[in-house]
C-alpha cells in the first residue's frame, strides 16, 4: 500500500517571510508544494494538509470553500494584521497548531495499491502519447492499466490504439461526483484493447473535453488500483502522479522547456526523469540535457518510421519495437521494480 503525506502548500509573495514559513513547513516532515499563482493554488488547495499564505496572496482564496488548516502569516515589519501568525516571534505557535490539525485530521492520503504515472511531451511531437500507451503495454495485463487522455485536444488515444470502435465511457459521458467510486467499476466501464488496456478519452466529434478537474477526480479513482498512465500536458500534470517521465527531443528550445517541467514538478514534490528522443538531428548530447533540465534521463528513444505506419493504419502494435519496449520498461521500473 502506497501511503503519501498530504503536503503543506505556501501561497507566499514576501520575500522576507517566504523562508520563515518554507523552516515551518520543513519542520512537519510534509512536502512542501510552491503554489506561485492562483491556479496552482486552487489546484492543491483541497488536498493540502496546510496552506500558508500572507496578506498579498489572500485575494486568491476568493471563490475557493473555507477549510480548517488556512494560515495567514506576516513578518514583524507588517504591523498589526488582524487574525496574522507574526513570523518568526510566533513560529512555535504556528507548530503548535499544525500539530493540533495533525491530531484531528487525517495525516496521509492513502492510495491503495495504486501506481500513477504522468507522461508529457517537452515538445509538440516529441511521442508522448505513443511512451504512455507503450508504458501501459509493457506493465501487462496484470497490472490492470488505464491510459487517461488529459489532454483537451489531443484526437483520441482510443484512435492511437486502434479501439476507436470500441464502446465504452468517453469524457463528458460521466459526472464522477464527490463520492466514493470503485476504481474497478469505472475501469470495466471503459473501452479496451485485447491486452487489458482501458483507455479514458475523448470521443470524436463532441464537444465535452477533459477539464483539469475532471482529470484529477479521475485519476484519484483510477489511481486506487493497478497501474494508470497519465497522458498529460504540462500544465495539467495530476497532483495523485507518483513519478512523471518527460519526453524530451535532443534539441535546445526542448531541453529549456523540460528544464520548466522538471522545476513544475519539485514544486509539486513528483519525482521525476527524462526520456530523450532523438528525431532526425539531435544538437544536443545526454550529458548536456542532464545538465541543463536538471534531470536524470533513464531511457533513450530514436525515432521508429515503421510504428508510425503501423500506427496509422492498425494502432500501436501489440509486440512493440524494441527501442520503444526498452524506454517504456525503464519508466514502469521508476514505480515497480
Amino acid at each position: 500500500m502506497t501511503v503519501q503525506l498530504t503536503p503543506v502548500v505556501i501561497a507566499i509573495d514576501d520575500a522576507v517571510l517566504h523562508p520563515e514559513a518554507t523552516h515551518i513547513a520543513a519542520a512537519t516532515g510534509r512536502p512542501i508544494v510552491e503554489a506561485v499563482s492562483s491556479a496552482e493554488l486552487a489546484r492543491h488547495y483541497s488536498r493540502a494538509h496546510a496552506v500558508f499564505v500572507d496578506t498579498a496572496r489572500l485575494e486568491d482564496l476568493a471563490g475557493l470553500p473555507p477549510r480548517r488548516g488556512v494560515f495567514l502569516l506576516a513578518n514583524d515589519g507588517d504591523g498589526d494584521t488582524e487574525g496574522a501568525f507574526v513570523l518568526p516571534a510566533q513560529a512555535a505557535d504556528v507548530l503548535a497548531a499544525l500539530g493540533r490539525l495533525h491530531e484531528a485530521a487525517p495525516a496521509v492520503v492513502t492510495h491503495g495499491d495504486g501506481r500513477v504515472i504522468a507522461v508529457v511531451g517537452a515538445a509538440g511531437g516529441a511521442g508522448a502519447s505513443t511512451l504512455a500507451c507503450a508504458v501501459a503495454r509493457v506493465a501487462g495485463y496484470e497490472a490492470a492499466p488505464t491510459v487517461v487522455d488529459a489532454h483537451p485536444f489531443s484526437g483520441g488515444t482510443d484512435l492511437l490504439l486502434g479501439i476507436e470502435d470500441q464502446v465504452g465511457v468517453r469524457w463528458g459521458d460521466m459526472d464522477l461526483g464527490e463520492g466514493a467510486v470503485d476504481p474497478e467499476t469505472l475501469r470495466r466501464a471503459l473501452p479496451q484493447t485485447r491486452d487489458g488496456i482501458a483507455v479514458l478519452t475523448a470521443a470524436r466529434g463532441g464537444m465535452e473535453l477533459a477539464t483539469a478537474a475532471a482529470v484529477e477526480r479521475a485519476v484519484d479513482v483510477l489511481g486506487a488500483e493497478g497501474l494508470t498512465v497519465v497522458d498529460a500536458p504540462p500544465a495539467a500534470i495530476p497532483q495523485r502522479c507518483d513519478f512523471v517521465a518527460i519526453v524530451v527531443p535532443a534539441e535546445v528550445r526542448a531541453t529549456a522547456a523540460a528544464a520548466l517541467i522538471v522545476e513544475q514538478c519539485a514544486r509539486s514534490s513528483i519525482p521525476c526523469a527524462l526520456v530523450v528522443r532523438h528525431r532526425g538531428w539531435s544538437g544536443m548530447d545526454v550529458r548536456d540535457i542532464e545538465r541543463a533540465a536538471k534531470a536524470e534521463c533513464i531511457a533513450q528513444l530514436l525515432t521508429l518510421p515503421r510504428l508510425v505506419k503501423a500506427v496509422e493504419t492498425s494502432g500501436l502494435p501489440s509486440t512493440l519495437p524494441r527501442g520503444l519496449r526498452r524506454a517504456a520498461a525503464a519508466v514502469v521500473e521508476q514505480v515497480w521494480m
